[in-house]
């Protein structure tokens, strides 16, 4: 499929893309980690990630001639935090009244986006149990890029040599940093959430793969149909290779970089060729599009499922085949009913303040 990515107001199938990714992390967090590669699905969200603000940062430039980083940040700022203090507000107001009040620790990681060390703090110590949003971890990693990533934009920009010595650069220290705390014996691979899937420095590079894809469309270039259909079967038998392999060095080494590498390949055959043109018709449909849309808030509150869960059925999950469909079927729809609530009430509005930050044109399509 070809997109305009030179002035992009839409990028068709990343709705598609966002709601296969929180599927994956919801139905592995509801009990079918051992079947479903919920890590998987955050990845894709980290490239995603990468993919949309290089482009639409991109786009801007090409536009405008220039870059405002501020308003970047601004946008940034009022696109994920207003829905993450209306978790914390709510969560901790009902968890009080429950008998399991937050811990201060927590909502200070929460609010300053370094939930990933905080974990990794807990765990070191026992603790991790008791934290109520482990899932804010991922947020950090992609905060600590969004800080760091459009402070080097414009020195980027200069030359397609410093572009491509970047993204070498951050492929290169992704996997050989993993590779020396790993074999060097200085992380537990063993471990539930090891360092290396948590700590931002060590996942950067799933989200620069998505950011090098953004640099490779602004060229105008495309596949023939035979060459889209082999480079995007050639994507997926990499993932697949990835899932198959299970074991802890390789998984907590290179597995990252190898799904970097898939999904780079993935969507350069869905974007510069016909091929996959197929796949559009799902990725766009009205139910993917709405999920992906409330993707972000279903992330935020699917542990809050869990938690009452647990709280009613006292810690006792279902056993028979039936009453774990039941109860991840209750799961996805507590899910993404308070996802629905919260981007009505909360996201929705904001959306007006932030397109007076936008790309210096109000642009409602590419704000999310």
């Amino acid at each position: 499929m070809r997109v305009n990515f030179q002035d992009v107001k839409y990028i068709p199938g990343l709705d598609g893309f966002r709601a296969i990714a929180v599927l994956l992390v919801l139905f592995a967090h509801f009990g079918y980690d051992h079947i479903v590669p919920g890590g998987l699905g955050v990845t894709i969200f980290f490239f995603l990630s990468g993919f949309l603000i290089t482009s639409l940062l991109l786009s801007e430039r090409n536009r405008f001639g220039s870059i405002s980083i501020r308003n970047f940040y601004i946008r940034r700022f009022l696109r994920l935090l207003p829905e993450l203090v209306g978790l914390i507000v709510v969560s901790g107001f009902y968890r009080a009244l429950l008998g399991h009040p937050l811990g201060f620790g927590e909502i200070i990681a929460a609010l300053t986006y370094t939930t990933n060390y905080f974990v990794f703090w807990l765990e070191r110590h026992g603790e991790a149990f008791s934290l109520a949003w482990p899932q804010l971890w991922s947020l950090s990693v992609e905060e600590h890029y969004y800080i760091t990533f459009p402070a080097i934009f414009a020195f980027l920009l200069v030359s397609q040599g410093r572009v491509k010595a970047f993204f070498a650069s951050v492929f290169v220290f992704g996997v050989v940093y993993r590779l020396v705390l790993v074999l060097g014996g200085y992380i537990d691979v063993s471990a539930q959430h090891p360092y290396t899937y948590l700590a931002s420095e060590a996942r950067f590079d799933s989200i620069a793969y998505g950011a090098a894809l953004a640099f490779m469309c602004q060229r105008s270039w495309e596949l023939s149909r035979g060459r889209g259909l082999a480079v995007g079967v050639a994507g997926g038998l990499l993932l697949l290779l990835t899932l198959l392999v299970r074991g802890d060095v390789f998984r907590e080494t290179i597995r990252y970089s190898i799904q970097g590498v898939a999904l780079l390949l993935i969507f350069m055959a869905l974007y510069r060729s016909v091929a996959w043109d197929w796949t559009m018709s799902i990725l766009e449909s009205p139910l993917f599009r709405r999920l992906g849309v409330l993707s972000y808030g279903a992330y935020l509150w699917h542990f809050e499922y869990l938690f009452l869960a647990d709280y009613v059925l006292d810690n006792t999950l279902p056993v028979s085949t039936v009453g774990r469909l039941l109860y991840v079927a209750c799961g996805l729809i507590f899910s993404f009913g308070a996802a629905e609530l919260s981007y009505r009430l909360i996201a929705q509005p904001m959306q007006a303040l932030r397109r007076r930050f936008s790309m210096r044109a109000p642009n409602p399509a590419v704000a999310e």
